[in-house]
């Protein structure tokens, strides 16, 4: 759940005050480094845009809750459809104003703690902007594919390679700042003596950034560009589903499910072991997260890990909410989720990571419980040397 970060009435009228008497630099240098094509047919329409946009962050500094900011990402959503402009392009220039604005206000006189508190709202009101922007335009990109179902599988294939395109944005404007950011941020809190105001929002900006860094992780596996020089090597397979066992146990606990599991010791497999415990770890999170709405029964995992011949099987069971039929049959792709806020790419990575491991995924729904059924060929079966996985 993102926090909203609360000005006082009288640090929002400051924040105000500084949008509106540098609104014509942020725009000025916003439009020396963002990537505008002469030929696209809203080139003027760009340049307003950018201006919507500035003095958009003030009304937002008024009024979180203002449906503005879904209206202009829908118009501007629109506008890059129609002029066929990538998704990575797009998400660029959002992050390049992202940056400009932070940049001009720690230019100003305003002291560093209430400059981090400005900045944490601004950065809601760009993560607002980027969900309503990505959102708009991934459905219409969908209306799109349903209006012209004889191109559906072409339509299928370049979702997807938006999807690597999102992937490389995020890993080109987030990751190497990421990395940056964290360092001095961890210098800053080490020089700031215990008791200051500023010292609690250390926890704040830690939190969030982790969980940014954990997308990021998502559309890198999704996209291929993490694992490629991973090493594959034999190893317990049995280890993997205790150990991502226990590491959810306590909140397994908290939630008071009860889970019965029957694990076959010493069954191995070949492949990359961090991958597959993400699989595990990811399946094992959604089937607590669908019994934690679960209040009118007990609240059950069933976990079994065995073998049949030379294939190893795991099932993870849980009687939650049964998965809705609509969603069922294309749970496994992009963008695909039964949580209001999700991402959709938890079980596409899964099913990436499966494959990718010669292995299959599937899931079957009922309203007395919901299977996840995962296979893989038993170590002995694959060569390192025959098989690149």
């Amino acid at each position: 759940m993102k926090i909203r970060h609360e000005l006082s009435l009288e640090e929002t009228g400051q924040l105000i005050e500084l949008l509106h008497n540098h609104h014509d630099a942020i725009l000025e240098e916003w439009l020396k480094v963002v990537s505008i094509s002469p030929q696209d047919p809203f080139y003027n329409e760009i340049i307003k845009n950018g201006g919507h946009t500035i003095r958009l962050v003030t009304t937002y500094v008024e009024d979180p809750e203002t449906p503005l900011v879904q209206n202009l990402t829908k118009k501007i959503a629109r506008e890059r459809v129609e002029a066929q402009v990538n998704i990575e392009e797009f998400i660029s220039n959002i992050n390049m104003g992202r940056s400009i604005v932070y940049r001009v206000l720690s230019k100003t006189n305003v002291p560093k703690d209430k400059q981090l508190r400005f900045m944490l709202l601004i950065n809601d009101f760009f993560d607002s902007y980027m969900y309503h922007a990505i959102t708009e335009y991934s459905k219409l990109k969908d209306s799109i594919i349903k209006n012209k179902s004889r191109f559906i599988q072409e339509m299928h294939s370049d979702r997807l390679s938006i999807l690597g395109q999102v992937a490389a944005s995020f890993a080109h404007e987030f990751r190497n700042p990421l990395t940056s950011i964290k360092g001095f941020i961890q210098l800053i809190e080490r020089e700031t003596p215990p008791g200051v105001e500023s010292a609690s929002f250390f926890k704040i900006i830690n939190r969030e950034m982790e969980s940014l860094q954990e997308k990021i992780t998502q559309f890198l596996y999704l996209s291929k560009m993490k694992g490629i020089d991973d090493e594959s090597e034999v190893f317990s397979f049995t280890d993997v589903v205790q150990d991502m066992l226990s590491f959810m146990y306590p909140r397994i606990v908290d939630e008071q499910i009860n889970v019965n599991s029957e694990i076959e010791e010493q069954l191995t497999v070949f492949g990359v072991e961090e991958q597959l415990k993400q699989v595990v770890l990811n399946i094992l999170c959604n089937a607590v997260e669908a019994l934690s709405e679960t209040v009118e029964r007990e609240r059950i995992i069933d976990l079994k890990l065995y073998n049949e011949g030379e294939v190893l099987y795991l099932l993870i069971a849980n009687n939650g909410s049964k998965i809705p039929t609509h969603l069922l049959e294309d749970i496994f792709e992009p963008f695909i989720s039964t949580k209001q806020l999700g991402t959709g790419l938890g079980l596409s990575v899964c099913k990436q990571i499966v494959e990718k491991h010669l292995g299959k995924i599937q899931v079957n729904s009922t309203d007395q419980e919901t299977t996840f059924l995962l296979c893989f060929p038993k170590a002995n079966e694959i060569g390192a040397q025959s098989h690149d996985l």
